[in-house]
């Protein structure tokens, strides 16, 4: 019982190491997480750490290659622009089965959905960040009731959180100079006033945004040596 108690404490330990540098921009993209560095720097043994990068496989941020290793994800330019062409899709049918179930009792929730990310934008945290944006952009999947939507958008976002988590602007932008912010309050107005054709057009323009918020060609990362401690 004690050495899975260890065991679990040394897991934990690695993926929240590992996590935070990751979520912190420490750690490039494409970057491979050898075990023998970790176990090293950190003084822990191969199994915990390798249960840790399974844990971050499953939340989409490493790749596990047989006979190679664990690699942070690399996603390219084209794949992360036809992410993005797609989700623009799947959030217009949202518009389109969501909002006509939209009641005066919703709205509540929405402004507090704003009143939650402008928080996240002042105390600069990002993994809180990702969760209410998350919740923001299902919340007209949900009001649709339509389970495959729902389904379907769930996983476009837990997605979507990835790029965020590696390349959004997030750090280096001022809570009053965030444009996405903005549009997201221009959704909730076109959403109270079941203003289809504008809400379209925001989408439209928020998912450029996204895409354009993003910081593929940051160069300011560390080694993963640097980045661990005991």
């Amino acid at each position: 019982m004690m050495n899975m108690k260890k065991r679990q404490t040394a897991e934990f330990k690695v993926y929240g190491q590992l996590k935070d540098a990751l979520l912190a921009r420490k750690i490039a993209p494409g970057t491979q997480l050898v075990e023998q560095i970790i176990s090293l720097k950190m003084a822990v043994s191969r199994t915990p750490i390798r249960h840790a990068l399974k844990r971050l496989e499953a939340e989409g941020l490493v790749q596990i290659i047989p006979n190679r290793g664990a690699f942070v994800v690399h996603p390219t330019k084209e794949e992360i622009i036809s992410f993005f062409e797609l989700r623009k899709e799947l959030e217009f049918l949202t518009v389109k089965y969501g909002l006509p179930k939209v009641k005066k009792a919703h709205m509540s929730k929405l402004y507090a959905f704003l009143e939650d990310e402008q928080e996240t934008y002042k105390q600069k945290d990002l993994l809180k960040y990702v969760e209410l944006n998350k919740q923001f952009h299902l919340f007209l999947a949900d009001v649709s009731g339509n389970k495959f939507l729902i389904r379907y958008m769930d996983e476009m976002l837990t997605q979507s959180n990835v790029y965020l988590f590696l390349f959004d602007v997030f750090y280096h932008v001022e809570p009053g100079e965030n444009v996405r912010f903005r549009e997201h309050e221009e959704m909730v107005k076109a959403i109270e006033n079941k203003d289809q054709q504008t809400l379209l057009e925001l989408i439209d323009l928020h998912m450029k945004h996204s895409f354009d918020d993003l910081r593929l060609d940051d160069n300011g990362y560390s080694s993963l040596e640097s980045v661990l401690v005991d």
